[in-house]
């Protein structure tokens, strides 16, 4: 079964051998991609002292879902060797800047079998650690007979991504239930795992790891933020973030016919797009509708009322959040699922985000459930709830409030994953070895229930 898995693999591999070579977001990272590792990597690998463990995170959300967990995991073993691969070139540069100072940083191999064993011979891990989503079946299969254990953190399967995979069931079931360990974000993406691996992998609710992420920034530099684009003291701010195609044009929108409702405020909007290569498109977006283009990468600065700020890199959304008055997350108008929609509560910021919430549904649904996020379908209804939030600062406070006690509830995940890692190594508490780590280990006995840890199953 495997055998002909690598043979499909190949095979699409070769027909999508044009689109690899002619488009340059495809084309990031190919060589090491097809398994080729450059000499320097090699050599780093080589020197390890000690076995590394492998994180994978596909691009920057994940990344940043991971970055928390490795940073524990180098700060209570820093001798321990870190490999971090994505997929993305946006994923890669920002996991560059992140850890590539404790981390070997890598793009991930195609799954095809000569690919990853090049990459697994040469890095030899004690444990492969997939964020979220992705479950490679040629990954799994070889990391499997090389007893390297794999698991999953911060798991997330959206009803979608779950009826593909229960199509699948048959083929892919073999290899799910080759998994050690699965810490699941929520409670619904837990028992879809369960149902996937038909309970012979033990699951653990751990929480949202991007939670424990969201730390705010201080007051100097949230001030000197504000300075850095020339906010006045009054103005309010109404950030759009992690846009895509056909949110830009509602958010302007919105933005003009609250301008019109609200002449005696001062309203600045700024917009992230989600991915660099819509950079210039989200600029030309931004003249059609009247406003002047201000970009972060030339480090512009408001003037004149009709400016608008675009973020044209990548990694400073989160900081931004912290000038706002009110956010728009993005991906939930356009049909991609939503991003994270507890972000901006970091702080205490309101949320406005479309119907789209497919990939963050438990967290939007608990922020429904608090009155601390407002739905809307299009530019017409993004505009009355912009003009009712900006209009009462009260209002803004109370929601931020509801929706930071949501995020603080939430946090601990980073412990809980760190948890699931050494045990999975066979680690004691205080970093000690307790046994050769390994799928064929045996569980060690411990003094409270599954139940009470939070397995599932």
């Amino acid at each position: 079964m495997t055998v002909i898995y690598y043979i499909g693999i190949t095979l699409l591999l070769l027909l999508a051998w044009p689109v690899l070579i002619f488009s340059s977001k495809a084309r990031f990272g190919v060589s090491q991609k097809l398994g080729f590792i450059p000499t320097a990597v090699r050599e780093h690998l080589k020197a390890a002292s000690d076995k590394p463990i492998w994180f994978h995170s596909v691009s920057v959300g994940e990344f940043n879902a991971a970055y928390p967990l490795i940073k524990a995991v180098h700060e209570k073993y820093p001798s321990r060797p870190l490999v971090v691969s994505t997929t993305t070139g946006t994923g890669q540069k920002l996991a560059q800047e992140r850890v590539g100072d404790i981390a070997q940083v890598i793009y991930f191999p195609y799954d095809t079998y000569f690919a990853l064993k090049s990459w697994l011979d040469a890095i030899n891990p004690a444990l492969f650690v997939i964020v979220e989503t992705e479950m490679w079946p040629g990954l799994i299969s070889q990391c499997k007979s090389r007893r390297v254990p794999v698991v999953i953190v911060n798991g997330r399967i959206s009803p979608r991504s779950f009826k593909s995979y229960c199509r699948i069931k048959p083929f892919f079931h073999r290899y799910v239930k080759m998994i050690e360990r699965i810490g699941a974000q929520t409670a619904n993406e837990g028992e879809r795992y369960k149902e996937l691996t038909d309970g012979a992998v033990p699951i653990e609710i751990m929480g949202n790891l991007k939670c424990d992420g969201l730390k705010p920034k201080s007051k100097e530099e949230i001030e000197k933020l504000r300075d850095d684009v020339a906010l006045g003291p009054d103005d309010l701010v109404f950030i759009a973030g992690s846009t895509h195609e056909g949110e830009e044009t509602a958010v302007l929108d919105a933005y003009t016919r609250v301008l019109k409702q609200l002449p005696e405020k001062t309203i600045r909007l700024i917009i992230a797009p989600r991915h660099p290569q819509r950079f210039d498109r989200a600029a030309e977006l931004i003249k059609a509708a009247g406003f002047t283009v201000l970009r972060h990468s030339k480090s512009e600065r408001f003037k004149n009322d009709f400016d608008v700020y675009l973020i044209d890199s990548i990694g400073h959304l989160a900081s931004f959040y912290g000038i706002a008055s009110v956010a728009f997350v993005g991906g939930t108008i356009a049909p991609i699922g939503g991003h994270n929609v507890l972000e901006p509560y970091t702080y205490n910021v309101p949320v406005i985000a479309g119907p789209r919430l497919e990939k963050t549904r438990d967290f939007a649904r608990l922020l429904q459930d608090r009155d601390a996020l407002f739905v809307v379908k299009n530019a017409n209804e993004m505009a009355l709830e912009l003009q009712k939030l900006l209009s009462d600062s009260a209002l803004r406070q109370e929601v931020g409030e509801r929706g930071n006690k949501l995020l603080l509830d939430s946090q601990g995940a980073v412990k809980k994953g760190l948890a699931i890692l050494e045990e999975t190594l066979g680690l004691s508490a205080d970093g000690n070895q307790l046994e050769e780590a390994g799928p064929a280990a045996e569980p060690k006995p411990s003094g409270e229930s599954k139940q009470e840890r939070g397995v599932t199953a």
